[in-house]
């Protein structure tokens, strides 16, 4: 491990390329449980809490909501080298982190426990972590404090606030579902149907058919998730995306489609679900990560036992 301003290289893993790869940024809540010493952080302080995590520093962390998504994009890794050794469109997973240094031992040490290919670690105390994120080039950010999400899509990076959950840990191959509105698109339908009810959402999309939607806040990593999609036939992806959205596919779905299109986005599989819950589609599915602006369909995934991201 080489170390510079707060940052860990991991020097086990092969350095990335920042402007070829797909930069993921986890916060350490994220990818680990670490709900009881947050807990200790809060009543405690900072100093109690790093005590806690040094005299524990060679014992693992329990896997968090985001754990099983970073070990499916290093499977994803994996079968692209497979593919082509001289690849370097990849995942590249760093964690970013409030913890110090001193604390930050105990995350790395769980890193290598898990076999997990960390590139960087980022320990940044007492700061504003997310004016780091373009400097490392990052496409998506996943954290679970709430400020840092909204700051990072202020900064223009794709965010999601992480809630902490039992999750079943799927099997390969990565599989990662979106909401629509506000999440792949813009919210302009949204208000729409804030102001004018169901009706007036209805008449307003089938208006605009042919326009184009906006992009929402992870339209830019998902088109990137997409570009490595495109490497593999439908049958042999070691990626596959769902857009599971409220819209009913019968009155407002044939302008999310014909926006996909546009853009140029593969997408393995939409449901339009009309309103209707999500959590028993998504239970079916089984993703890696759920993405939602909705807190009561962020709710149905966890029910369902499924992680999932909010996007504020």
């Amino acid at each position: 491990m080489a170390e510079a301003e707060g940052t860990v290289i991991n020097t086990a893993v092969k350095q990335k390329d920042p402007s070829e790869a797909l930069v993921i940024a986890v916060s350490t809540r994220a990818i680990f449980n670490l709900e009881e010493e947050h807990k200790l952080y809060l009543e405690k302080g900072k100093e109690e809490y790093t005590r806690h995590q040094v005299a524990n520093q060679e014992k693992p962390l329990a896997p968090g909501t985001a754990f099983a998504f970073i070990q499916a994009a290093q499977y994803v890794n994996e079968k692209i080298l497979e593919n082509n050794p001289a690849e370097k469109d990849l995942f590249d997973i760093l964690v970013l982190s409030n913890n110090s240094l001193e604390s930050g031992v105990r995350v790395i040490n769980s890193t290598k426990h898990y076999g997990l290919e960390i590139s960087k670690f980022c320990f940044v105390s007492d700061e504003d972590s997310t004016q780091y994120l373009k400097s490392h080039g990052v496409k998506l950010f996943l954290s679970a404090d709430r400020t840092d999400v909204c700051n990072a899509l202020r900064r223009g990076v794709s965010a999601a606030l992480v809630f902490q959950q039992e999750v079943q840990a799927p099997s390969t191959p990565l599989r990662v579902a979106f909401d629509g509105d506000a999440v792949l698109f813009s919210d302009e339908t949204d208000q729409v149907f804030q102001e004018q009810g169901l009706e007036g959402a209805v008449q307003y999309e089938r208006a605009m058919e042919a326009v184009p939607m906006g992009e929402g806040p992870l339209k830019a990593f998902a088109m990137r998730l997409g570009k490595m999609r495109k490497k593999f036939s439908q049958e042999i992806s070691p990626i596959r995306t769902y857009l599971v959205t409220a819209r009913s596919g019968q009155d407002m779905g044939i302008r999310a489609i014909k926006t996909l299109r546009e853009w140029g986005l593969p997408i393995d599989e939409a449901f339009f679900m009309g309103g209707a819950p999500k959590g028993p589609i998504l239970a079916k599915i089984q993703p890696h990560i759920f993405f939602d602006d909705g807190l009561h369909n962020i709710q149905g995934a966890q029910n369902a036992c499924v992680p999932s991201a909010w996007v504020p």
